[in-house]
C-alpha cells in the first residue's frame, strides 16, 4: 500500500523520466528498434511465465518456452488473447488478492462498445508510463510547456490541477463532454487554447454548434482526435471550425494508451514500436499488410496484455524499415452481411460516404435486415436533399448490392452520441 501511495505521489517525476526515455527511442534506426523489441519482449514473456500462472498455463499448453525464444517471429507460438480471456485474468487476480489490494491503484473501464465494459487496473508507475506516451506525441507535434490545452473528457476523467499547473506550466482547461455545449464554448473562449483534444464525436459536436451559430473560435495549432475512426465529413466539419492543417489522429486503447499516432502533415500513423508490438494478420494468422490487429504491450506487468485481439482492421506499409499504419479500417465485425453469406466491409461503406464530404456533416449506416439498409445523414444547409439521397443510393446500388435490397436515406439535424460517448457509424442488426 505504501508503494502505491509513493508511486502516485511521484507521478509527475515518473512521467518526465519515461518521457525522456521515449523521446530518445523515437530516433532509433529500424535495426536498433527491432533489437530493443526483442530484448523487451523476451524479458516480458519470461517474467510473466514466472509470475502469472494464467500465462504459464497458456504457454505450456502451446509448447512455448519463452526462455528459449530466439526471434521475434516466435511470438506467433503464443495463443491469441481474446477480451474474455483478459477479463478472466483480471477477475482471477482480483479474487486472489482481494479488492483491498487494488484500492490505491489507478482504475478505469472501457466504453463497452463491443459488450460489457472491461475493468482496467494499473499501478501508478504504469499509469505514468501511459501518460508519458501521450506527452511524447504532443511534443512530437510541436507542443511547448507554456501551451494551453483544452479537452472534453468524460465526467469521471476531469482532473484537478497539480502544483505544476498552478505555476502556469502545462496549463489545461477541461470540461466534461456531458456539460451544456454553451458552457463548453464559454470555457474555450476563456482558455484560448493552442492545443485541443478529445474523442472525435464530441469535437464534432462542439464544431457543429460553432459552425451553425457563426461562433468563431480562436484557432489552435493542434487539434487531436482519438477514440474513433475519422471520416471525411467529420474532418471537414473540424477543419472548418478549428482551421486547416491542425488536425491529427491518435490510435489507442484505454487498456494501454497510445499505440500509434500521426504527425501533422503526414497521412500515416507511426507505431509505438519500442513500447508495443502490433501484429497485422490475415485469416490464417500470417503476417499481411491488411488484416486484424493483435497487441503485445512491452511494459505492463500487473495485468499483462500478450497478443491481445484488438479486433481492428489495419492497413499497413513499410516506411524507413518499419511498419506504419496507412489506414484504420474499422472493427473486424463492422460489415454489411447478406443472406447468401456475402459481406461488404466497413471501408467500402466509408469510401462511398466520404465522397459526399462537402454535402454531409454526419452519417450513420444501419442494416435493419438482410434486405433493408438505412442511411442516416445530417447534411449541410446548402446541399440539395434529393440530390444527396439519389447520389448515395446510386453508389450503394453500384458498390454494395443492387438487387434485393431497399435503401432508405433519413435526414436528421444532428446524430447524437451513443451512451458510451461515441457514434458507431455502422450498425448491423443482422445476426
Amino acid at each position: 500500500m505504501l508503494k502505491d501511495s509513493w508511486q502516485k505521489a511521484t507521478l509527475n517525476f515518473r512521467i518526465y523520466t519515461y518521457l525522456r526515455q521515449l523521446m530518445k527511442e523515437v530516433r532509433l534506426p529500424a535495426e536498433e528498434v527491432r533489437k530493443l523489441q526483442f530484448s523487451r519482449l523476451k524479458k516480458l514473456l519470461c517474467d510473466v511465465y514466472q509470475t502469472h500462472p494464467f500465462y504459464q498455463q497458456r504457454f505450456d499448453a502451446s509448447h512455448f518456452n519463452p526462455f528459449k525464444m530466439a526471434d521475434l517471429s516466435e511470438l506467433k507460438n503464443v495463443p491469441v488473447l481474446e477480451k474474455e480471456d483478459y477479463r478472466t485474468l483480471i477477475k482471477s487476480l482480483v479474487e486472489e488478492k482481494g479488492d483491498k489490494y487494488y484500492q490505491n491503484w489507478f482504475e478505469d473501464s472501457t466504453s463497452g462498445t463491443t459488450g460489457i465494459p472491461l475493468r482496467i487496473l494499473r499501478t501508478w508507475d504504469e499509469r505514468a508510463y501511459m501518460l508519458a506516451k501521450w506527452m511524447q506525441v504532443l511534443y512530437l507535434n510541436g507542443y511547448k510547456w507554456r501551451d494551453i490545452t483544452f479537452s472534453l473528457p468524460s465526467p469521471g476523467h476531469i482532473q484537478r490541477d497539480s502544483i505544476v499547473q498552478r505555476f502556469g506550466i502545462l496549463k489545461r482547461y477541461s470540461i466534461a463532454y456531458t456539460d451544456p455545449i454553451e458552457d463548453q464554448v464559454e470555457l474555450y473562449l476563456k482558455a484560448k487554447p493552442s492545443v485541443v483534444y478529445g474523442n472525435k464525436t464530441y469535437l464534432v459536436q462542439l464544431a457543429l454548434h460553432c459552425n451553425e451559430n457563426n461562433i468563431k473560435l480562436p484557432q489552435p495549432y493542434l487539434c487531436v482526435s482519438f477514440a474513433e475512426k475519422m471520416d471525411a465529413p467529420s474532418r471537414s466539419v473540424l477543419e472548418k471550425c478549428f482551421g486547416p492543417g491542425c488536425l491529427m489522429e491518435i490510435y489507442g486503447a484505454l487498456e494501454v494508451a497510445i499505440m500509434a499516432y500521426q504527425i501533422t502533415g503526414e497521412d500515416y500513423f507511426h507505431m509505438c514500436h519500442t513500447t508495443d508490438i502490433l501484429e497485422v494478420l490475415d485469416e490464417n494468422g500470417q503476417d499481411t499488410n491488411y488484416g486484424n490487429a493483435l497487441l503485445t504491450n512491452l511494459f505492463i506487468r500487473s495485468f499483462p496484455m500478450i497478443r491481445y485481439n484488438l479486433r481492428d482492421m489495419l492497413d499497413t506499409e513499410i516506411i524507413n524499415g518499419l511498419p506504419v499504419i496507412k489506414k484504420i479500417g474499422g472493427r473486424q465485425d463492422d460489415k454489411i452481411k447478406f443472406a447468401d453469406g456475402k459481406t461488404v466491409p466497413w471501408n467500402i461503406i466509408c469510401i462511398i460516404l466520404d465522397r459526399r464530404r462537402h454535402e454531409l456533416k454526419q452519417f450513420r449506416v444501419i442494416q435493419e435486415d438482410y434486405d433493408l439498409i438505412r442511411i442516416v445523414v445530417a447534411k449541410e444547409d446548402v446541399a440539395d436533399r434529393s440530390a444527396v439521397a439519389n447520389a448515395i443510393i446510386a453508389d450503394f446500388r453500384k458498390e454494395v448490392r443492387n438487387e434485393g435490397v431497399e435503401y432508405i436515406v433519413d435526414f436528421v439535424d444532428r446524430i447524437p452520441p451513443d451512451p458510451n460517448g461515441k457514434i458507431r457509424l455502422l450498425i448491423s442488426k443482422v445476426r
